[in-house]
């Protein structure tokens, strides 16, 4: 573990270092725009340390008053995409203290501040974006909320989106609901027993699903947990279309189980935020989540893991 980390910390040097190398050449050559990165302490040995010390002083020498350096050649962008990619590398609390951090030194210059919002929801929050994490927008839309940058308008879409965000956090108990079966009999996702409990919000028509669906039969892994009674999963449909709905059945396991929502209670009263389909949520046997909007890789991956 650790030898990734390291590894990952490399990575990162070596490409914000050819980031700044690229744009200094723009603004004054004579400079060395890698001393822009913290140089960490030789006595900082372990890689959580390591790690720790360049998230806490990532954004120390950058001159966020300057920002027409910043804005060329999408240097501020590329730079924050590497620090959200650091922020995996350390504990929550780290992690928010550094984006509080950051956040209060950016609000000096208010469009750079309003800049870097959007730049949080654009990688944290689309789920095409390879870095969406609920987990790491939630702060940066906290402090926004706070901050006296923002007018009103602003701040009424971001609460609005931080309410849906906080919804089934990882570690909280999912929300309940009532599902119902293809003969008409109901369950709750409560109520299911296993150890694990794969929540897949589906969409008959969808291709992705479709994709999904093969993936989670053919995999010898996920195959193995459902065979041993360790994992179920629970394809649920949210729409009313369910002509398509019930078309779709034969394409599904029998060991699954096949559900909509004949109360609509999910689009009625948004108790899961559901911003594409395929959407997953990894639960345990107490329903906590354990992972959301997962990929199949991701999944695989958490069952390989001893």
């Amino acid at each position: 573990m650790k030898q990734t980390v390291i590894k990952i910390i490399c990575i990162v040097f070596a490409n914000v270092a050819g980031i700044l190398t690229t744009c200094a050449s723009a603004q004054e050559p004579e400079i060395s725009w890698l001393k822009m990165m913290p140089e960490i302490p030789t006595d900082l040995t372990e890689p959580d340390q390591r790690a720790a010390f360049l998230v806490a002083h990532f954004w120390d020498q950058f001159n966020l008053n300057d920002t027409s350096f910043l804005m060329t050649n999408h240097l501020l962008e590329r730079c924050f995409i590497e620090y959200i990619d650091l922020l995996s590398l350390v504990p929550d609390e780290l992690r928010d203290q550094s984006i509080q951090s950051f956040l209060k030194k950016s609000e000096d210059e208010g469009n750079l501040f309003t800049f870097i919002i959007s730049l949080s929801e654009k990688y944290l929050y689309e789920p095409e974006s390879p870095l969406c994490n609920d987990e790491k927008l939630i702060p940066f839309l906290q402090y926004a909320l706070g901050s006296s940058i923002l007018n009103e308008s602003e701040k009424f879409r971001l609460n609005y989106l931080l309410d849906c965000i906080s919804k089934n956090r990882i570690g909280n108990i999912a929300n309940d609901f009532t599902y119902t079966l293809m003969n008409g009999e109901t369950g709750n996702l409560h109520t299911i027993e296993a150890e694990y409990t794969l929540l897949y919000f589906n969409d008959p028509d969808c291709d992705d699903c479709r994709m999904l669906i093969r993936q989670l039969t053919v995999s010898p892994i996920i195959s193995q947990y459902v065979q041993a009674g360790r994992l179920k999963i629970i394809t649920f449909y949210v729409n009313d279309d369910l002509d398509t709905w019930k078309k779709h059945a034969r394409e599904v396991s029998h060991s699954w189980i096949y559900a909509y929502d004949a109360e609509q209670i999910i689009n009625a009263e948004t108790i899961y935020n559901i911003k594409q389909f395929p959407a997953l949520y990894l639960l345990n046997q107490y329903k906590k989540v354990i992972l959301k909007d997962l990929t199949f890789e991701t999944l695989e991956d958490y069952f390989r893991s001893p």
